[in-house]
């Protein structure tokens, strides 16, 4: 977690360089921080009126943290693979990086979920935000790995998009199975 908030100061003072380092770097922890920082994020935002217990509490983190965790390795493996055949990047390895500190960015889903609980009429709002941040994820991940690579970010965002497609797939199945279960 240190090492987040140190890449964050660093990124502060020179993003380019910044990024260069994470990626070269290629630390699995800060990745796997970004990645618990975002199911925590999730789990607040759709849970934050419910009455869970602490095991319903420990579930739900697992599993949008194995979610994450998987569609960010499934995800970074498939636009990797294409991004190789188009610049001399550094891979799968540190798209998965860069995927999993864009966590970092959902905070602001945690900040509207507690905004809508403090203000009802926010809730309306809720889906705007949801897609707002997965924009923004998408913006730093595309961003960073333009400049990490050193490829125009036109080429990153369509290898990351023609990546998205299994990935978008297997997400709804697993938020499909999610709500199938929920109604049992």
């Amino acid at each position: 977690m240190f090492s987040l908030v140190r890449a964050y100061f660093a990124y502060t003072k020179d993003p380019s360089a910044a990024l260069r380092n994470l990626v070269e770097q290629r630390r699995f922890g800060a990745a796997a921080a970004g990645y618990a920082l975002a199911a925590l994020c999730w789990v607040v935002f759709f849970n934050i009126s419910d009455a869970l217990s602490a095991w319903g509490l420990v579930w739900n983190f697992l599993f949008f943290f194995l979610l994450e965790s998987t569609l960010g390795y499934l995800w970074a493996a498939l636009s990797g693979l294409f991004l190789n055949f188009l610049s001399d990047g550094n891979g799968s390895s540190s798209l998965f990086m860069l995927m999993g500190v864009s966590g970092v960015v959902q905070g602001l889903l945690l900040c509207f979920a507690l905004w809508a609980q403090a203000a009802p009429w926010l809730s309306s709002l809720a889906p705007l935000a949801v897609l707002a941040t997965l924009g923004l994820r998408l913006v730093f991940v595309v961003c960073g790995s333009a400049r990490a690579m050193k490829t125009p970010a036109g080429r990153v965002l369509g290898a990351l998009s023609f990546a998205l497609v299994p990935v978008a797939a297997v997400g709804l199945l697993a938020v499909g199975s999610l709500v199938w279960l929920a109604t049992l």
